[in-house]
């Protein structure tokens, strides 16, 4: 019923996505929020920000006819990129995009000046302390000139200002313009080339992820993520390099890392750390608590799987570890496996983890199958057990008891557990989950909720319908979703606790 918990292959499996096909020792990364408050805030610079002024009298040198072919191909460019990102975007072998945009910079600069003040308000949550929209809309409007001018440089990000982590932060934002992300490309090499911590980890972490890339050839940019991550201890340099480590097969190495100087410093928090202060940086890595079980499995096997995602759900209260204790639950003989299971799972849900709302409801709807028993069921079955064991004597307060306990201890019978199913499969399905929404659909489909359920199937339709379940299948229910008589009940394969 539940998937083996973690066998160091399914492990491996189950992480392919944090390891690009090029690499051979990579895993997944599944998502969770945990904070970093040992130098997660700092700059490269102690000096305030301040701006100079735009340089747009200075035009850009002629350029030779084969950068011009380059051009009229969509961007200023030498030849001889031999990388590619996933967005398109060519670097060279040490991951910098050393091109410009060569599109006409007015619409751009039009575009960012009637949208100035909605980005600033909209996005201000990216932006450094104590910059004023006039600052952000100087910065932003030298980093369109310069980027649709100019090959990107140290000292022209710092023409801007000092503050290159603050100059980056505002490039971030700038991403949201139509010519966004070579803004955004062209700041992030420019920033990352002035020490920006911020964009050396943003850059060294898409050059490492681009297939076919290089992981053992020591880059200057990756030789300065390992010192700001051992020297400066940057946590997200940390996070960084200890990823690296993991992929060349340094485990030991990157567990001895991540249990120094990054396990100790995490704090639960109840709601989504912002970006600039979360340790994954808009899940760029994986869970530091994931990352730290992958790293430990060479050297302890499953059991230090095991007691890593343990500790991280007892102690940190982590939604994805409590969801994985949940699972590992399900296979030791626990005689009662099933209660802890809906303990630990219920946490990682009020966490705000949609596959762990999706497996509650789940259970929820199982229990109201009569696949597994009810609170009630199991309340009374302890009571039938204390009772054997009591004196004769005693057994003429039996009546008061049972009456005290139905009286302030009403657990729910199975009809109500179906409805607490069904609210958690609209939570799950709103964040995203487009199994909860089949399965949602059926449900109110079949209790008569007939134009409901087809409001529910055409947004999980949109969503992209489960892809476990067959073409024909499904066909088979649209066709018949009018027939009430038709009720076949969730997939069966959709109603996995793990």
């Amino acid at each position: 019923m539940a998937r083996p918990l973690i066998l160091p292959l399914q492990w491996r499996q189950l992480h392919q996505a944090l390891c690009p096909k090029a690499h051979t020792l990579g895993h997944n990364g599944v998502q969770a929020c945990a904070r970093a408050v040992t130098n997660s805030n700092t700059t490269t610079s102690k000096r305030p920000f301040h701006t100079t002024q735009a340089r747009s009298a200075v035009g850009p040198p002629r350029r030779s006819p084969s950068v011009r072919m380059q051009e009229r191909k969509g961007t200023g460019a030498v030849s001889g990129d031999v990388l590619v990102t996933s967005n398109g975007h060519g670097l060279d072998r040490d991951g910098f995009w050393n091109r410009y945009c060569v599109a006409h910079v007015e619409p751009t600069l039009a575009e960012f000046k009637e949208f100035t003040r909605q980005m600033y308000e909209t996005y201000d949550y990216l932006l450094p302390p104590g910059v004023n929209m006039a600052t952000f809309g100087s910065v932003g409007e030298q980093l369109i000139r310069l980027s649709h001018s100019r090959f990107p440089s140290a000292s022209l990000i710092r023409s801007i200002s000092i503050d290159v982590d603050a100059v980056y932060r505002i490039s971030f934002v700038l991403r949201t313009l139509s010519k966004g992300r070579y803004i955004y490309q062209w700041a992030l090499t420019g920033c990352a080339k002035a020490h920006s911590r911020r964009a050396l980890v943003h850059l060294v972490n898409q050059y490492i992820s681009i297939e076919g890339v290089d992981i053992y050839r020591n880059t200057e940019p990756i030789a300065q993520i390992k010192d700001l991550a051992l020297k400066d201890e940057f946590p997200q340099a940390i996070m960084l390099y200890a990823k690296l480590l993991i992929w060349r097969g340094e485990h030991g190495q990157a567990a001895r890392l991540l249990e120094q100087k990054i396990l100790p410093y995490l704090q639960p928090v109840s709601t989504p750390p912002p970006l600039w202060e979360d340790i994954k940086l808009l899940d760029d890595f994986e869970s530091p608590w994931r990352m730290y079980a992958i790293a430990v499995e060479k050297e302890q096997g499953l059991q230090g799987i095991l007691n890593a995602t343990r500790r991280a759900a007892l102690e940190f209260h982590d939604p994805l570890a409590m969801t994985d204790y949940a699972i590992s639950v399900l296979e030791t003989d626990e005689p009662h496996k099933y209660e802890v299971y809906e303990s630990y799972m219920a946490a990682a849900a009020l966490g705000q983890h949609p596959l762990a709302c999706f497996y509650l409801a789940n259970l929820y709807y199982r229990i109201s199958q009569g696949e597994f028993t009810t609170e009630a069921e199991r309340d009374a079955k302890k009571r039938e057990a204390t009772y054997a064991q009591r004196r004769a004597w005693l057994r003429r307060f039996e009546p008061i008891e049972k009456w005290v306990n139905t009286l302030f201890n009403q657990p729910l019978d199975r009809k109500s557990y179906r409805i607490l199913a069904m609210d958690w499969y609209e939570l799950a399905f709103d964040m995203g989950n487009n199994e909860s929404g089949y399965i949602l659909a059926l449900l109110l489909r079949e209790d008569g909720e007939m134009e409901k359920s087809r409001e529910v199937y055409n947004l999980t339709a949109q969503m992209g319908l489960p892809t476990s379940l067959s073409k024909k299948g499904l066909k088979l229910m649209e066709d018949k979703w009018e027939d009430q008589t038709f009720k076949p009940g969730p997939p069966p394969q959709l109603l996995r606790l793990a």
